[in-house]
């Protein structure tokens, strides 16, 4: 099979397990595609292919993403064939928001019992960050949104919470805080301010809630970072964290360590946290204040609720 979209040419190199065949059926010249291999790698931070090898072999973290990748490829797979049946029905599909990272728990979860009981309703996943599909449901471009927040009030949206979970401060497990001490993410260390402060931090772009987050425990607790590198990726945060002993710190959520690339990397991290205490945010699902839900919109926040109820049990 070929895949034409760039982000799927992994794909066709792991069945081939040879470029110069992959790049035929890709009708991409091979120079190109491992350009574009070598640049999927160095972003990742890890090796996908073991070229050692004739043909070539896939490398445990090939693995991992070669079953990402065809996961991802049937979601939007499913994704085209619903939007498909709105251009069929002329009608506007139920709105929803995602940050995409979290984008797997709705689509494992309530999205196919929703889908299961309400064949019929079309829906439409816009993914972006908390900060933006929080302010997208304000702007009424959005009915529902999920997103991370701190509390339940809100002037602008109702907001029910979904779970709770955790931030944690990661750093390499050969650093000397934490080297020796057993710092794991159900129990982390607690270094001290001064020992945090100018050194070396990784950072969310600004449009991601993270960043508020993490600019707010620094301010909190005085510690006044060296340098700062800000990025938009949690898996390429935490390959640059684990790197070696001074590669630096970044606050981190405990979700993005449910995901077998960043599970694979615990050993090699150490966990902080600050006076004690777990950092606690929650995952919760909004809506606008202002604006009534449409019917097949309150179908599906009522759906999501009973969905994480029965989880509870």
């Amino acid at each position: 099979m070929i895949y034409s979209n760039r982000k799927y040419y992994f794909l066709t190199i792991a069945e081939t397990l040879n470029l110069t065949r992959a790049a035929e059926r890709l009708f991409i010249s091979q120079p190109s595609l491992t350009q574009h291999l070598s640049k999927l790698e160095e972003e990742l931070g890890v090796k996908l292919l073991d070229r050692g090898f004739t043909p070539l072999r896939l490398t445990a973290a090939g693995k991992i993403y070669f079953d990402y990748l065809k996961a991802a490829q049937e979601q939007e797979k499913d994704m085209f064939a619903a939007l498909e049946r709105v251009r069929a029905s002329g009608k506007s599909p139920l709105r929803i928001g995602i940050p995409l990272q979290k984008t797997h728990d709705l689509t494992e979860h309530a999205l196919p019992k929703f889908i299961g009981e309400h064949p019929n309703i079309s829906i439409s996943i816009w993914e972006g960050t908390s900060t933006t599909v929080k302010q997208r449901v304000i702007n009424g471009e959005l009915e529902i949104g999920f997103a991370h927040t701190f509390s339940t009030e809100d002037e602008d949206c109702i907001v029910e919470s979904l779970n709770d979970e955790k931030v944690v401060l990661i750093c390499s497990a050969k650093n000397p805080m934490v080297k020796g001490k057993g710092s794991t993410l159900e129990a982390p260390c607690e270094p001290s301010p001064q020992e945090l402060s100018q050194q070396l931090f990784y950072q969310m772009a600004p449009e991601y809630f993270l960043y508020e987050v993490a600019e707010q425990q620094l301010r909190k607790h005085g510690v006044t970072p060296r340098h700062r590198i800000v990025m938009s990726n949690l898996h390429s945060i935490i390959n640059s964290v684990a790197g070696s002993a001074r590669s630096g710190f970044a606050f981190m959520p405990d979700y993005v360590f449910a995901d077998e690339r960043a599970k694979s990397l615990m050993p090699e991290l150490g966990f902080m946290r600050f006076g004690g205490r777990d950092l606690q945010w929650m995952f919760a699902m909004m809506r606008k204040k202002s604006k009534r839900l449409s019917p097949e919109a309150l179908l599906f926040w009522n759906c999501v609720l009973e969905t994480v109820e029965k989880g509870r049990k």
